[in-house]
């Protein structure tokens, strides 16, 4: 090519330049315009491809980030000689997850911390007394208010997420709901009670003052009931805990109960349990949610198992479950 051009550039005819022939490029392989195509295609296919995954990522991300979470304030039932027994166990595991945990007991404990309740020995005015110091004190710290026992075991996430559909300025309250001799609706002392801040100021407010609608004086063995009585009179609603499925978040025996066969006539919690449960039970058995809320110890030791294998546990292979993914699937 080199040659040619000095030819053409040396060379004149009749005064003209001679002009050089316009040289063609290489024709290139039909074989290498295809895997030219086929690597540029490839290169777009890898990029949809990265594009998609990165969409799916920023969803997921989404998906993960915490709702706004109802406060959870958490007043825990105890009493002097149940402290190390019982109360420490509680104290060191599960009540950690409230937003703020307050004990409630007859006698002053070094690692229990409660307040001290002293010289009122019927359970309802002990419980008059304790939810009108939560309400003066330590109101503005909830949103919710879980009145519980001390031997109790609670999953308090699983409380937040049957919470996320209700209002605090609901007039509502939730447990495992029982229906009194008078048809009254309230709830089983047995696995606790979950106040809203709006239904936990009727109380005090206009129920407790009023003795005609709440009365002041010992209630014996039914707490509870007289509790019930004095909400629904200032227009409280029993809500309903159980799931999507029907089946129950709060449950007032030892798990074993469940599992193991059928409640017991003979046993005299049960009986009370079966002869006043709201909802109607198929032989006996209670169908148990898998979103449970609450459920009663035997052993108090084994709490550290329920709290190990509830927030310590991890499964492997099992897609990750989130609160708004639950949501999603079960908005109601």
């Amino acid at each position: 090519m080199l040659e040619n051009s000095k030819f053409c550039i040396s060379f004149k005819f009749s005064g003209t330049q001679r002009h050089c022939p316009r040289q063609r490029p290489a024709a290139r392989s039909c074989s290498a315009i295809c895997c030219s195509l086929l690597y540029k295609l490839s290169l777009l296919v890898l990029l949809c491809v990265l594009g998609l995954l990165l969409l799916q990522n920023n969803s997921q991300l989404k998906t993960v980030e915490p709702l706004p979470t109802a406060r959870i304030f958490c007043i825990i039932s105890t009493f002097d000689f149940r402290h190390n027994s019982v109360a420490v166990h509680t104290k060191r595991t599960w009540s950690k997850k409230c937003d703020h945990h307050l004990f409630v007991s007859n006698d002053a404990h070094e690692e229990v911390e409660p307040a001290v309740f002293a010289h009122i020995n019927d359970k309802w005015q002990q419980m008059r007394a304790q939810l009108e110091y939560v309400y003066k004190y330590h109101f503005d710290e909830g949103d919710w208010f879980l009145y519980i026992n001390d031997d109790n075991y609670v999953m308090v996430e699983n409380l937040r997420y049957m919470l996320h559909t209700y209002s605090p300025e609901e007039l509502i309250y939730f447990g495992c709901k029982l229906r009194s001799e008078t048809n009254q609706a309230y709830m089983y002392d047995r696995s606790g009670i979950v106040l809203s801040s709006a239904a936990l100021s009727q109380f005090v407010l206009r129920a407790m003052p009023n003795q005609t609608i709440c009365s002041p004086d010992p209630q014996g063995y039914a707490p509870y009931e007289e509790l019930g009585r004095c909400l629904s009179n200032v227009n409280v609603l029993p809500g309903d805990s159980r799931d999507h499925l029907g089946y129950h978040r709060f449950l007032p025996f030892h798990m074993k109960d469940y599992f193991i066969g059928s409640l017991n006539y003979s046993l005299p919690h049960h009986k009370h349990f079966l002869d006043r449960s709201y909802y109607g039970l198929i032989d006996f058995k209670v169908p148990i949610s898998k979103q449970l809320i609450c459920t009663k110890m035997e052993y108090m030791p084994n709490i550290y198992n329920h709290y190990y294998l509830t927030y310590q546990v991890k499964i492997f292979g099992t897609p990750q479950r989130t609160l708004v993914n639950e949501i999603q699937k079960h908005p109601n």
